[in-house]
């Protein structure tokens, strides 16, 4: 099936993980030098060392 919109972009799509039984210390392990693990170091540091609070997961992204 082709997944493009009426303008001829292409539809992003990403897949979905459950990670729900995974500390955020295996997550990062998990997860590399990417977006992702960038945003959980930044997620586990607030947590370690709370200082201006963050709105949530987006924002850390």
């Amino acid at each position: 099936m082709d997944r493009t919109a009426e303008d001829g972009t292409e539809e992003w799509r990403s897949p979905m993980v459950d990670v729900s039984g995974m500390s955020l210390t295996e997550l990062q392990a998990a997860a590399g030098d990417n977006a992702l693990a960038e945003s959980l170091r930044r997620l586990t540091d607030d947590l370690a060392d709370p200082g201006e609070p963050i709105a949530g997961f987006n924002s850390a992204v």
